[in-house]
């Protein structure tokens, strides 16, 4: 049995993935009706659930374990692509905490002019404040990205990050008015968010393996799967971030040494808004791709990392460049001995390299659909994401 050639596997970060319940969508739903907009029939729904994605939870008691990814139960129909959308659903909530987010600060600031500069950090926050203003007056257009409501810190992303981000039509209810918060529940709420999209999994090693081993668990569950002929991942956002450090774990390197087919498996990887960059610079990530070597080692196939990027997109950088590069310079101005930003090397050592990522720069102020700040949401943008993901997931691709 063959569930087609590909299987999609989408990842968003964690305090967004909502799953579908109580009569709401999913997160990955409205990305997956606009995939079939464009695959039509080759695109294939849950066949358990009879539409969408099929969705797999880190949760055991949820119904959506990592057991629905079990060999014997079919993930589309046959001859269809099938499309998982993961789900990171903490057993024991995470208790907002400011240390990790002063640690995280603490690292950022001291290595802030690797990144940018104060200038250019001024213009990120103008165009992040423009493009706000200017999508709130279409608030009837909602975005279909939205904050997950059981998340520990969902009110914070409703009431901040969420209104400004990912204001979608799935909230549970309006977000109170920025008139109402006083200066220091508006401050605090700002750190909380932070804390929860990016210091918790800087700082917090707990939360980074609880995640990563997750990932990783589906990641190796699919493409152990003998109807798997293929895997395209896609990772929006924070999840970027999780599915590169995924990766970077799983044994690509000894499935080809060994004639392994998993290796070939993994045929693209598709990132959307990534802050790996920020990573990598402002919390001194090493930039070494591990494992992930094995699959993006040219060997003639071209770049099989493909990165969509808006350059209004506060979150976003391009992943190309050199090392050294500044938001707002040119992209290709790399020096001999400038390897970039990741870097490919064989486990043990040996000849480094520069790993190729096919940058793909985005306007999603024009080209989505939704409301709150457009520049952040990729996958209402039909015609510069969605079209071009569906390019990657058809036959022969």
């Amino acid at each position: 049995m063959s569930v087609g050639p590909s299987v999609l596997l989408t990842v968003h970060g964690i305090g967004f993935q909502q799953p579908p319940e109580n009569g709401r969508a999913g997160y990955a739903d409205e990305l997956h009706r606009r995939l079939k907009s464009e695959l039509a029939d080759l695109l294939g729904d849950d066949p358990e659930r009879g539409e969408g994605p099929v969705y797999v939870s880190s949760e055991v008691g949820s119904g959506l374990g990592l057991a629905r990814l079990e060999p014997g139960r079919p993930l589309a129909p046959t001859g269809r692509i099938a499309h998982v959308a993961l789900v990171y659903s903490p057993s024991e909530p995470l208790t907002p905490a400011l240390g990790p987010v002063a640690a995280a600060l603490e690292r950022a600031v001291s290595r802030h002019r690797r990144y940018t500069n104060m200038r250019e950090t001024l213009r990120l926050v103008f165009d992040d404040a423009w493009a706000t203003a200017r999508e709130t007056r279409q608030a009837a257009h909602p975005s279909t990205l939205s904050p997950r409501s059981d998340s520990p810190v969902a009110h914070v992303h409703r009431d901040l990050i969420g209104r400004m981000l990912h204001e979608g039509k799935h909230h549970d209810s309006a977000p109170p008015e920025p008139s109402a918060q006083p200066h220091e529940s508006y401050v605090s709420g700002i750190l909380r968010a932070l804390e929860a999209d990016v210091a918790t999994y800087v700082v917090l090693n707990d939360m980074r393996e609880r995640v990563r081993g997750f990932v990783q668990e589906a990641m190796q569950a699919i493409l152990d799967r003998p109807d798997t002929a293929g895997l395209v991942v896609n990772a929006h956002s924070q999840g970027t971030v999780v599915c590169w450090d995924a990766l970077r774990g799983l044994p690509f390197f000894s499935w080809r040494d060994n004639g392994d087919r998993r290796a070939s498996k993994l045929r693209h990887l598709v990132t959307a808004g990534s802050p790996i960059r920020k990573y990598v610079d402002l919390w001194g990530w090493g930039g070494l791709v591990g494992q992930l070597a094995a699959v993006l080692e040219d060997r003639g196939q071209g770049p099989r990392w493909s990165n969509f990027w808006d350059p209004r997109d506060p979150i976003a950088d391009p992943l190309n460049p050199a090392s050294g590069w500044r938001p707002g310079e040119p992209l290709h101005t790399r020096g001999e001995d400038d390897l970039g930003l990741l870097v490919g090397r064989r486990p043990g050592g040996g000849r480094a390299w520069h790993v190729e990522v096919d940058d793909r720069k985005v306007d999603n102020l024009r080209g989505s659909a939704g409301g709150g700040l457009k520049a952040h949401d990729y996958w209402d943008n039909q015609p510069e994401f969605v079209v071009p993901l569906a390019e990657l997931l058809r036959p022969g691709r």
